[in-house]
Formats: structure tokens, sequence, C-alpha cells
């Protein structure tokens, strides 16, 4: 369970709470019918599905003070869930931008391994003139597949870059949020 979710919880029965004071006075019925759906209403059941047992909720009016503290508590609960809201994206980011850091330092070794590789197989290609006219195709090739290596190393690397900036955007802002 993500540790904003008990506050979404507790937000929705305050919210749930708040809406029940707005309700006047009045008697709820509530009885099951020969169905068995289960009805809640302000309108006494018909006479063939009349209830012995009725139970009357009384509302009582919350003074101005009590729903200042009620509005109050609300708007702490928002701002401390504002905050922890903040701190996990900061969490994720940091997380995101070490996976890319990682991801960038696999493809930086993966493309240097294929550079060296490549270079010893085409100096080996290539050590004679003859050779080099028979394998030119193969060479290119192998040249041009090295470069893509390269250049998706290079991506990974500014990827991870990326992340690592929005690492420190979300910190910084979880930072800021904290100190309000």
């Amino acid at each position: 369970m993500k540790p904003y979710t008990k506050y979404n919880i507790l937000v929705s029965l305050l919210l749930t709470f708040l809406t029940a004071l707005s309700l006047n006075a009045q008697k709820l019925y509530t009885w099951t019918d020969e169905n068995g759906v289960i009805h809640l209403t302000d309108q006494p059941p018909p006479e063939k599905d009349r209830a012995e047992d009725v139970e009357v909720i009384r509302y009582d009016e919350k003074t101005p003070q009590e729903l200042e503290e009620i509005q109050h508590k609300k708007e702490n609960l928002r701002r401390q869930f504002d905050r922890e809201e903040r701190i996990e994206k900061a969490r994720q980011a940091e997380i995101q931008a070490r996976e890319a850091e990682e991801k960038a330092q696999a493809a930086a070794q993966q493309a240097q391994e294929e550079y060296e590789y490549n270079n010893e197989y085409i100096r080996r290609l290539t050590s004679t003139r003859n050779k080099r006219k028979k394998f030119r195709k193969r060479v290119d090739r192998i040249e041009a597949e090295t470069e893509a290596s390269q250049a998706e190393a290079k991506a990974a690397i500014e990827q991870a870059e990326e992340a690592a900036q929005k690492a420190r955007t979300a910190f910084e802002e979880a930072q800021k949020g904290t100190q309000e």
C-alpha cells in the first residue's frame, strides 16, 4: 500500500463527514424489500415492507467554531498529503535517475568493448591491400555498427542526465514544500 493511500482514505472519510454535516435534521428509513434490495430514504417504507424498528438519526448543527476547526484539520491533512506526495515523487525520480545511470554505464561499457573488438577485427581484415579490397563492405558495415552502438550509448547518457535533473528538481520541490 502506498504511503499516501491512507491519507486519501482519511481525507475521503473527512469529506464524507463534512457532507453529512450539511444534511438537514430528518428521519432516515432503511428497509429490505422482497427482492433483497436495501433501501435508504427519507420516505417511510411501503406498508408491505414496513419495518418494526426504524432508527432515527438526529443531526445537530455544528457551530461556526466547530466548522472552522474541521476546515483547519482538513487543510492540514491536505498540506501533509501534498508534502508526502512531493517526497514520494522525489524518491521515484531518484530511483529512475539511478536506473538510467546504470543503463548508461552499461551501454557505454558495451560500446567501448565493441569499439575495441571491432577495431582489432578491422585491423586484421585490412592488414594487406588484397584483404582491404576483399573485405571493404564488411569493414564498412562493422564501422557503421560501431558508430550506432556509440550513438546509443550517448543517448543513454543523455537520458541519465535528464533523469538526474528531474530528480534534482523533484527533490528541490519536496524540500521547498517541507519548509512551508
